[in-house]
C-alpha cells in the first residue's frame, strides 16, 4: 500500500495554520481524496480526554487504552510515558488508506520522500524566522503575511504567497497535482479523443473545468453549467462532469457559469492568448487563461 503524501503546515501561533489545513481538508475531500490531520500540541500535561468523564476515570484507574464508541464517532485514548514518535503516527495512518496527511506543526520531523511544507506567518519578520528553520520543499506561504502588499518586494521567495481567501483554489491545485500528477493531461487526452482532435479551446475548457472542481468539488445532476464560449469548451465540461447539465449559450460572452444548489461560480476568460497549440494552453498559468473568478451564494444572488 503506497504511503500517503505528507504536508506539514508550520508557523507560530495565530499565523493561519488551522485555516490553511481546514481549507485544504474541505476542498480535497470534496474531490474524493481521503485526508487525515495531525495536530501537534506543545502544552505540558495536555489531555484530549475530559477530566472527570468516564473515559478519563478508566485511564486514571490504570487502563492501558480506552476506546469510546458513539453512533458516528470512535475515540481512542492511550496514555504514553513519552511523546509519540513521528514514525509511529504514520504507521497508524497507513492503516486508514489515506491519500494525504496534513500536519499542523511538527516542523522538526525528519524530511522524507513525499513530504512537503506550507509556511504560515503573520508578517515578513516572522516569515523570515520560520523559513530559517524549514529547508524541506515548501509549496506555498499562507497566513496574514500573504495579504500584505509588501510581499511584492519580498526577495528570494521560496514559494508563492497565497492568501486563502483569494487564492485558495491555487493552493488546492498545487497539492492536487502532487496527488494526481497526470490528471490534467489524461483528462485532456480523453477529451481530445471524444472531440475528434485537440485544440486550444478544448485545452482551456479542461483547465476551466479543473479550476471549477478545485473550488466546488465534483459536480452532479443537480448542478448546471452554462458556457458562453466555443462548443469545444462545453465539450470539455461535459467530459469532466458527465452527470451535470452543460449548455452552450447562443450569444458568446467569454463567460462560464456554474450554478449549484447553494452557490454560483462565474469564470471570465482572459483575452485570447497567443497559444500555438493545446498543450501550451494546458500548461499556461491561471492568470493567462482567466480574467476573473467570482464565487457567490446562489441563495442571495
Amino acid at each position: 500500500m503506497p504511503k500517503p503524501l505528507r504536508v506539514h503546515v508550520v508557523g507560530r501561533s495565530g499565523s493561519g495554520k488551522t485555516t490553511t489545513i481546514a481549507y485544504l481538508t474541505e476542498h480535497l475531500t470534496r474531490l474524493g481524496f481521503r485526508v487525515g490531520v495531525v495536530k501537534h500540541i506543545h502544552e505540558e500535561g495536555f489531555t484530549f480526554d475530559v477530566k472527570g468523564k468516564n473515559t478519563w476515570r478508566h485511564a486514571e484507574a490504570g487502563a492501558c487504552i480506552v476506546i469510546g464508541v458513539a453512533p458516528s464517532e470512535l475515540a481512542t485514548f492511550k496514555r504514553t510515558e513519552n511523546e509519540t514518535r513521528f514514525e509511529q503516527l504514520f504507521d497508524m495512518f497507513e492503516r486508514e488508506n489515506l491519500d494525504l496527511v496534513l500536519v499542523e506543526g511538527l516542523s522538526q520531523a525528519p524530511p522524507t520522500k513525499g513530504s512537503y511544507k506550507i509556511v504560515a506567518a503573520k508578517n515578513t519578520n516572522e516569515l523570515r524566522q520560520v523559513l530559517g528553520k524549514n529547508r524541506s520543499p515548501i509549496l506555498a506561504i499562507t497566513g496574514p503575511v500573504a495579504t500584505f502588499s509588501v510581499n511584492k518586494t519580498f526577495h528570494n521567495k521560496p514559494a508563492p504567497f497565497l492568501d486563502i481567501a483569494n487564492n485558495g483554489p491555487t493552493l488546492t491545485s498545487i497539492v492536487r497535482r502532487l496527488l494526481r500528477p497526470k490528471e490534467l493531461e489524461e483528462t485532456y487526452h480523453k477529451a481530445s479523443v471524444k472531440h475528434g482532435g485537440s485544440c486550444v479551446g478544448l485545452a482551456i475548457g479542461v483547465r476551466a473545468a479543473y479550476l471549477a472542481s478545485n473550488i466546488l468539488g465534483n459536480l452532479d445532476s443537480k448542478d448546471r453549467i452554462t458556457v458562453g464560449t466555443k462548443n469545444c469548451m462545453a465539450e470539455a465540461f461535459r467530459m469532466a462532469y458527465p452527470k451535470a447539465c452543460t449548455a452552450l449559450q447562443r450569444k458568446k460572452n467569454n463567460q462560464i457559469t456554474i450554478l449549484t444548489p447553494d452557490s454560483r461560480l462565474r469564470i471570465n476568460l482572459a483575452p485570447k492568448g497567443k497559444f500555438r497549440n493545446g498543450a501550451q494552453a494546458l500548461a499556461a498559468p491561471d492568470k493567462e487563461l482567466f480574467e476573473s473568478i467570482n464565487l457567490t451564494s446562489s441563495l442571495t444572488n
